[in-house]
This record gives structure tokens, C-alpha cells and sequence, in this order.
């Protein structure tokens, strides 16, 4: 006898006139997590969605090209000014939503648009840090200008 798993995941994007909030699970209907309403849009989320050590994961968020995508691409200004928190939850077979679960933080990077889908591409907001890092903080001086990658360049 096998044992389906089933897992729902919010997206909370927080970009101009936002926060943005679905989940992918619920079909026509609204669920709740944390007193706040998301509403149901199919979406896909590719890559790690959760690290032990914070090694600047990227995440690809698919959504079929409709009204709803075009919106979240043009608010967050071809998602380069936006942030996003993906929870995921699993569902038990009573329908009862696990309390605890992943809950990972990051920054837009940029978008590509298909005539099916758009893709919304995000980076983690935080990356880990060896013991030797300086006790600085990261600016312009000491780092010179800020990637939006892991590449800095110590001076």
C-alpha cells in the first residue's frame, strides 16, 4: 500500500502595492497560514528550497503566463526589486496542515517570460559566512559593489 505525501507551498512575495500571497495546493478555495489569506494559483517551485548551510541557493518559481504572473512581473519590476518567503507545509489525511515546515527567505533576481510560462528566478536573501570573515560591515568600501551573487571581493 503506498503513502501519498502531500505538500503546499506559500509564496509571499512582498513587492510595490504587495504582499502577493498563494499557495499551490487548495484548488479554488483559500487557505490561512499565519492569519493570513493566500488564494490559489498553480505554481512550481525548482530548485533547493531549504539548506542547512545557507550556500546561496537559487530557486526558479514557474507560473503559467497569465494575468496573475504578468502582475507579480510587473510590481517587482521584472522581479529585481522584490522578496519573497516560501513556505512549505505538509497535509495530513485529515486535511490538517502541519504546523512547522521550511520557511526560507529570498531576493529577486530577474525573470524570463515564455509564451506558456513565466519564470520568476530568486536567490537566498542570506548567505553563510566563514569563521575568518571580517567584522565589517558589507559596503561599497570594503567590498566594493555589492554582487547579486556569492562572488565578493575582499580588499
Amino acid at each position: 500500500m503506498t503513502q501519498p505525501i502531500r505538500i503546499v507551498q506559500y509564496f509571499n512575495l512582498t513587492a510595490t502595492g504587495g504582499p502577493y500571497r498563494y499557495q499551490n495546493y487548495f484548488v479554488g478555495d483559500n487557505s490561512t497560514l499565519d492569519g493570513f489569506t493566500y488564494s490559489f494559483v498553480p505554481f512550481q517551485v525548482n530548485g533547493g528550497v531549504s539548506s542547512l548551510n545557507g550556500d546561496n541557493i537559487q530557486i526558479q518559481v514557474l507560473f503559467p503566463a497569465n494575468e496573475v504572473s504578468l502582475t507579480l512581473l510587473d510590481v517587482a519590476e521584472g522581479n529585481r526589486k522584490s522578496s519573497l518567503i516560501l513556505y512549505t507545509r505538509t497535509i495530513s489525511n485529515n486535511g490538517i496542515i502541519s504546523d512547522t515546515g521550511p520557511q526560507e527567505q529570498f531576493i529577486g533576481l530577474g525573470a524570463s517570460v515564455g509564451l506558456e510560462t513565466i519564470e520568476l528566478r530568486f536567490n537566498t536573501a542570506a548567505d553563510s559566512v566563514a569563521a575568518n570573515f571580517p567584522a565589517q560591515r558589507l559596503n561599497q568600501e570594503n567590498v566594493g559593489i555589492l554582487p547579486l551573487d556569492s562572488a565578493l571581493s575582499l580588499r
